[in-house]
């Protein structure tokens, strides 16, 4: 029974999450990333600058880096924390500044890949166009390890790592190319990209923030109204329907269909293949 206990205290001591800093400093460094004026106004546009090039020229590293200085997900994790301790002003904050962001990075983005010499698409952009569950996924936990990151001193690493799994700014780009070429595919499946990942990284926060005991700190005891609580639950029901057809039909095309198995070696190396049996064919014979 002892041993029990032990084993029990010690595996509590290992999984419990513990506030290392104070809430109103959590609190206070939510409502800082939330807002959108001075550095976080020019890292936006940064941001946007090289998310675009990235697409254009299929540069992983510019991605990457556009995902790691991209300030989206402040005002995100700003509005789901103010929906969790019940306050209005970084409620309205977060969802307006939030929105003030998107419609600046959409339009600035349609205009960059309008008025680009570099017209043709790249595997870049279209990956962002199709989010399945998996991307669900990783934009919900990537949101929890977001969170604890905020909390824990020292947690700029963690946040980092964050901004690349869950990448807000190149799908947000990628619908700015659907809307310059009028392609309602790329816009489309850029945009549910994205709000799929806001919309998973704030509900990551919610949860999370609820499960340390923020709301009770700030005294916001009550839960939602359940007409609310509905809402949103369909919401986030309906979102995810899009994501879970989009796996199952790349399930359907790389483990049902046993022909799309095939790489892109092994595709070229079959049409060398065939070149050679062309020529050997049509090879005229000595004299």
């Amino acid at each position: 029974m002892r041993d029990y206990k032990t084993i029990k205290r010690y595996l509590k001591q290992q999984v419990t999450l513990t506030k290392e800093e104070h809430p109103e400093e959590t609190l206070a460094e939510i409502v800082e990333g939330s807002l959108f004026k001075g550095y976080n106004f020019w890292i936006l546009f940064f941001a946007m600058i090289i998310a675009c090039i990235g697409l254009n020229t299929d540069s992983t590293s510019a991605l990457i880096g556009a995902m790691l200085i991209s300030p989206l997900m402040g005002p995100i994790v700003g509005f789901a924390f103010g929906v969790s301790i019940n306050n209005a002003k970084l409620k309205k904050q977060g969802i307006a500044n939030w929105f003030i962001m998107t419609l600046i990075s959409l339009l600035a983005s349609t205009l960059f890949f309008y008025i680009t010499p570099f017209q043709h698409n790249t595997s870049a952009i279209f990956s962002f166009t199709k989010a399945s569950i998996f991307d669900v996924l990783m934009a919900f936990f990537g949101g929890m390890a977001g969170f604890i990151g905020i909390v824990k001193k020292e947690g700029t690493k963690v946040i980092a790592g964050v901004a690349v799994a869950t990448a807000c700014m190149p799908p947000l780009c990628t619908a700015g190319y659907g809307l310059a070429h009028a392609d309602i595919t790329y816009f489309f499946g850029g945009l549910y990209y994205y709000l799929i990942n806001c919309l998973y990284i704030g509900l990551a926060t919610f949860v999370l923030s609820r499960v340390l005991g923020y709301h009770i700190y700030f005294n916001c005891k009550k839960s939602l109204n359940k007409t609310i609580q509905f809402l949103w639950m369909l919401f986030i029901v309906l979102m995810l329907l899009p994501s879970l057809y989009i796996a199952y039909t790349k399930y359907k095309q790389e483990y049902l269909n046993p022909t799309s198995q095939s790489t892109d070696k092994q595709r070229i190396d079959s049409l060398e293949k065939r070149l050679q049996i062309i020529e050997h064919n049509f090879k005229l014979p000595k004299n």
